[in-house]
């Protein structure tokens, strides 16, 4: 195993497990005897939880890489960075404890947010809690995010199931989840004790937030894609119909999962400029070996899902094929990676513009499509503005960095796998 642990694969094993858990939480419910209300309010529960810290926790991880990894600093700075995210967490419990009402009203249709309390006590915790396997990728423990990967989300999954499994209902299982965040947070704190890591620094405290700013700004809107599909779908559909969308609107989980690993792993590399052509070819190259493994399995999924639905969850989830089945296209921009290069070389403006415009694209085909297509139309609309997001980055990458598409990308073999399986997913809608 040696020969195939290295900082990105291990990053990736790490996200795989992460997202199989979620998969295998909602696949576990669908099989009990929790209704489609029931299992909504949990997804609500973590819908809202993400909604108010996605955009600055996923930014300040980003700018934590970069920063991290420099060789000049015997520490990480992982403290700093925890105290930044704290803040964070506090200001997004704050928010959503003020807002509540307005939440419930305008963007949850009416429904009220779930345990409301615990939801308030999660988002504290596992904002920074997130520090640790990022810590592992700065020093480059890769045993040590496998190992905490397999250990926290086997946790997790035990944490939340069983209480359904044993007729406990939905809020023992929330506050599984919350107890399972508990023990993340509390694995954090023992990294910073053990490794002396308790020490603020101004200049880092300084520099991460430089940096972060304009990340947080662009994941805030590159990012709420997802979350104004939730916010559109739950306005006019009932709690029932939001379970039917969440579960389809999930894309392949192999390509965001791996495409993203591979992109946050390859950040403290680009930082270094005198690699950058080196760096651009081992970009290429594990594009090129995710291109072979994901098109194929994209196009196999999208043929079998409409059967495959029903049997993996219930037949009352069978509508959420043709979501997932939309989402699958999401393959093409994700495996398009001009982000990393701009995020490597700590060049946040330029994410920022194509983030808002892609976010103004995606609400004003969202509201147009939802009139014709309903949900599915929403889908729609995510895929178009994720790679109309993808192709602004391109160009900015060629005229600012001189940089083409070919550096980074086997554009060729690209294109050919793109046109494959489009032609696959209008066989498996209308034909198949």
């Amino acid at each position: 195993m040696k020969k195939y642990i290295n900082t990105v694969s291990s990053f990736q094993f790490y996200q795989l497990v992460r997202y199989s858990t979620l998969i295998l939480t909602g696949i576990i419910f669908t099989k009990t005897a929790l209704s489609q209300s029931a299992i909504g309010e949990y997804e609500t529960f973590i819908f809202v939880a993400g909604a108010v810290s996605f955009f600055w926790l996923n930014g300040l991880l980003k700018a934590f890489l970069p920063l991290a990894d420099n060789p000049n600093r015997k520490q990480t700075n992982i403290f700093s960075a925890f105290v930044v995210l704290q803040a964070y967490s506090l200001l997004a419990a704050a928010f959503l404890f003020l807002l509540q009402p307005w939440f419930s009203r305008f963007l949850l249709n009416g429904t009220e947010i779930p345990q409301t309390t615990l939801l308030l006590v999660f988002i504290l915790l596992i904002g920074p809690a997130n520090l640790v396997e990022y810590y592992y990728l700065a020093r480059k423990k890769n045993k040590s995010i496998i190992v905490y990967g397999i250990i926290s989300f086997l946790l997790q999954l035990v944490l939340v199931v069983l209480p359904v499994i044993l007729g406990f209902g939905i809020a023992m299982a929330l506050k599984g989840l919350v107890l399972s965040s508990v023990a993340r947070y509390a694995w954090l704190w023992m990294i910073m004790i053990v490794n002396d890591e308790i020490r603020i620094s101004k200049s880092f405290l300084r520099e991460h937030l430089k940096l972060g700013g304009p990340l947080v700004v662009a994941t805030l809107l590159s990012g709420s894609a997802q979350f104004v599909d939730g916010f559109i779908v739950s306005s006019r559909f009932d709690e029932g119909a939001f379970a039917i969308f969440r579960y389809g609107a999930r894309e392949l989980p192999l390509a965001m999962l791996l495409a993203n690993a591979l992109s946050n792993a390859m950040l403290p590399a680009f930082s270094d400029q005198n690699r950058l052509t080196e760096n651009l070819e081992h970009l290429r190259l594990s594009v090129k070996k995710l291109m072979h493994f994901l098109f194929p399995l994209t196009a196999i999924l999208l043929l079998v899902s409409k059967p495959l639905f029903p049997i993996i969850f219930n037949p009352d989830f069978a509508a959420s094929a043709t979501i997932f089945n939309i989402y699958l296209l999401l393959v093409i921009s994700r495996l398009m990676l001009p982000q990393t290069i701009l995020n490597g070389l700590k060049i946040g403006t330029p994410i920022m513009g194509a983030s808002f415009f892609e976010l103004i694209v995606n609400v004003a085909l969202s509201l147009i499509f939802v009139q014709f297509w309903g949900m599915p139309g929403i889908a729609f609309a995510t895929f178009i503005a994720y790679l109309f997001e993808k192709v602004i980055l391109i160009i900015v990458v060629k005229q600012r960095l001189g940089i083409p598409l070919s550096d980074y990308l086997p554009t060729g073999m690209f294109y050919l796998y793109s046109a494959g399986i489009l032609v696959t997913f209008i066989f498996a809608e209308l034909i198949f």
